[in-house]
């Protein structure tokens, strides 16, 4: 699949078959994860790819939106590998990992496999639950899976109004 088509095909998938991601597919999908630009090229991101049961369980303590999905994606962020713009000390952590996050959501895409971003969530009731260090940030959860049906994108403002060039 061209990059354009799973930008076209890629939507906010919230209703998933009941069955496992393949392995190879996931390693795919974290791999494209791995691959995005980073300020600096620092690398800052950190992602718990949870699959059990038990994980699972512990993860809608933090957010009532992982859809049944068997397959959730956690992104963070280091705090203290991120890049801080000098003149503001402006993190562009949150940044770097939604990049992150984004080449992952384009990857499931174009591999089949839905993905829903949620940032709707409580980062410090999943850093509990997953014993996410102190100096990480949780950006968003990515739950994945084979949708149970394919659905268009919700209608996108025209470019015109949106774009201005001066």
């Amino acid at each position: 699949m061209e990059v354009f088509e799973a930008i076209e095909k890629r939507f906010s998938c919230r209703d998933f078959k009941d069955e496992r991601i393949k392995r190879d597919e996931l390693n795919k999908i974290l791999e494209a994860g791995r691959l995005a630009p980073t300020a600096c090229n620092n690398q800052p991101e950190l992602i718990y790819v949870v699959e059990s049961e038990e994980g699972l369980e512990k993860l809608k303590k933090a957010s009532k939106y992982t859809f049944n999905s068997k397959t959730v994606l956690v992104v963070c962020y280091n705090t203290n590998a991120s890049w801080h713009r000098r003149y503001d000390m402006k993190d562009h952590g949150n940044i770097d990992a939604s990049i992150v996050a984004e080449n992952m959501v384009l990857e499931a895409t174009a591999l089949g496999i839905g993905s829903c971003y949620v940032c709707a969530l409580k980062p410090d009731a999943l850093k509990e639950e997953l014993e996410i260090p102190e100096e990480y940030e949780v950006v968003c959860m990515l739950p994945l899976g084979y949708p149970k049906e394919l659905k268009p994108h919700n209608s996108r403002k025209p470019l015109k109004d949106i774009i201005i060039y001066k």
